[in-house]
């Protein structure tokens, strides 16, 4: 008999571990939280006794914990309740309609109670290339302030009540990282694009600590029943991390929270700036971050982050490019696409970007950089490989998320370099209308470099899983799904057509890339990850076996169990 006895032995299953040799395994000891053994039901039997609970998997498949790499899990379990578009492309009246119709019905009727309309599809608004402005908001019946917060969480709509408390008139300044939108007259339009949108979102009075922990709750039940173990939390706030923290203190928290603390423009206005803009985030994070983990749910904060351009679709198109956007100047049924000076947005100087990248390495921080067109990707890389000759041999991990854009000599450099390509893998199944859209907006060259994912890896570079949610709706498993086959959902017996411009990921890198890859982009391979002897029991046990079904299937899975530490904290 073995020296340490198993609390649990799980046996009888088909254990995906994603170690090293992508072994499979029959059955996995657990103790103490932590992974025991791994191997055949017979050979486990040494570490049992009468105390031992034997769980019969019956053939079932087990595999680690999705480690969700890039998300906003509070911005989600907000929207999770309230006013929500649901990333329907819908009239400018029935938007205004379905808005009334919560406002009428709603409890809180106070002149200085906000509403905050979600999963606004504005690039998907109907007929094609319709736009909703405040004038169209202020046809709403309400004196309160109602704001539509669009599903990129990058644009805002505001009616003249919000903006006059957001303090925004024709005589605010243009802002350095986004837009005030007018109309040609000069006054407001209600449009807040990029940064000033987060801002403003933000700056709406916030939930009582009491209300953020009930938020946080329904998040980490919601993740978990999807097998989601750990996540990271893509620009984090104080009263976020309060509320986790507060589950921790109880014994509550069923789920293991990174997160990344934002350096904006403002805060690095200049090179001179940027030391100070470090320091403070790097002292933000020191107050929330646990350095050793145990099995029992943590939370690290070791993520620096910053928005380096935009988004990429119409009609916003601030994702930064090296040749400029094309836009349709005809109608839909006549278009006539036309070459524009517009590059999108660089939200950092060079200078400014290679000054940041030196100094959060310094502080032994990992950069995490929003990036989605080329121009981005280039001048981020061009800050890395600065890094990484002032810090020759530190083990930073820059990772730089969405890349939707890559120029085609990008991808070498990012393995060069260690640069991480955190990826949503479901904006490879953009809709039918979008695929044309962009195929005349970018052109053909640069069309066949969109939405990349196994072009990194074929490179030689690490790809982690990170869904963004609610930028889309929580669907962790069709989003693995479109990895594997670069395909859309079917709707009403309608398949989108396949994006063909890159190879499928195989089933093993997909995985791969939602576990141990995405723990490796954590900085948390040491611990989570994989099933192997001595880590966190982080695991999930799914109702098929995602090696044997057609990849196409993948979207169906149901999760049956997760356990977090050894403990389960879900059960279908």
């Amino acid at each position: 008999m073995s020296n340490q006895l198993a609390d649990v032995i799980y046996f009888n299953g088909y254990i995906y571990t994603a170690d090293a040799q992508d072994s499979i395994v029959e059955a996995i000891a657990i103790a103490c939280g932590k992974v025991l053994a791994c191997g055949t039901s017979q050979q486990l039997e040494s570490y049992a006794n009468e105390q031992t609970l034997k769980i019969d998997l019956h053939g079932k498949m087990m595999m680690p914990g999705i480690i969700d790499g890039h998300m906003h899990p509070f911005w989600g379990g907000e929207q999770l309740s309230g006013c929500h578009l649901n990333y329907e492309s819908l009239t400018i009246e029935q938007i205004i309609d379905r808005v009334q119709q919560h406002l009428d019905s709603d409890l809180l009727t106070g002149e200085n109670d906000w509403l905050k309309v979600t999963a606004w599809l504005r690039q998907g608004m109907l007929p094609a290339g319709t736009d909703m402005y405040r004038s169209d908001m202020d046809k709403l019946k309400t004196n309160r302030p109602v704001i539509l917060f669009s599903n990129d969480c990058h644009t805002m709509l505001a009616n003249s009540r919000a903006l006059a408390l957001f303090g925004i008139d024709q005589n605010t300044p243009e802002p350095s990282d986004g837009k005030i939108g007018k109309y040609p007259n000069g006054e407001l339009n209600g449009i807040l694009e990029d940064a000033p949108a987060m801002r403003a979102v933000d700056s709406i009075p916030s939930l009582n600590a009491q209300q953020a922990e009930q938020v946080a709750r329904l998040v980490q039940k919601t993740l978990n029943a999807q097998g989601v173990t750990t996540v990271m939390d893509a620009r984090v706030s104080a009263k976020q991390l309060d509320a986790f923290s507060s589950l921790q203190n109880k014994g509550e928290l069923t789920l293991r929270f990174q997160a990344a603390r934002e350096i904006t423009p403002d805060d690095a206005n200049s090179v001179e700036a940027v030391a100070g803009a470090v320091e403070k985030a790097v002292e933000f994070a020191n107050r929330y971050h646990q350095q050793q983990w145990t099995p029992e749910p943590g939370i690290g904060l070791h993520n620096i982050k910053m928005f380096v351009d935009g988004v990429l679709q119409p009609p916003t198109m601030t994702a930064s490019l090296l040749e400029p956007y094309t836009i349709n100047q005809g109608t839909e049924e006549a278009p006539d696409w036309q070459l524009t000076d517009r590059y999108g947005d660089l939200y950092f100087t060079p200078e400014i970007l290679d000054e940041l990248m030196e100094k959060i390495a310094a502080a032994g921080f990992d950069p995490h950089l929003h990036t989605v067109g080329e121009g981005a990707v280039s001048i981020a890389l061009n800050a890395i490989e600065k890094m990484r000759a002032a810090h020759p041999g530190k083990d930073i991990r820059p990772g730089l998320a969405h890349n939707e854009l890559v120029n085609a000599n990008d991808y070498q450099r990012f393995a060069r370099l260690g640069a991480i390509a955190c990826l949503s893998f479901q904006w490879a199944a953009p809709t039918p209308e979008l695929v044309i859209a962009e195929r005349h907006m970018l052109g053909e060259t640069r069309f066949q470099e969109l939405e990349p994912i196994a072009k990194f890896i074929d490179a030689g570079a690490v790809v982690a899983f990170g869904s963004d949610w609610p930028i889309d709706g929580l669907d962790e498993w069709y989003d693995l799904k479109v990895a594997a086959t670069r395909q859309g959902r079917t709707v009403n017996g309608i398949t989108p057509p396949r994006l063909d411009n890159d190879r499928n990921l195989t089933v093993t890198e997909v995985l791969r890339s939602a576990t141990i890859d995405s723990a490796y982009a954590q900085h948390r391979e040491d611990v989570i990850g994989s099933l192997e002897v001595g880590k966190f029991a982080d695991m999930i046990v799914i109702d098929r076996n995602v090696f044997t079904i057609p990849p196409e299937d993948i979207e169906n899975v149901k999760v049956l169990l997760t356990v977090v530490g050894g403990k389960t904290v879900y059960q279908a």
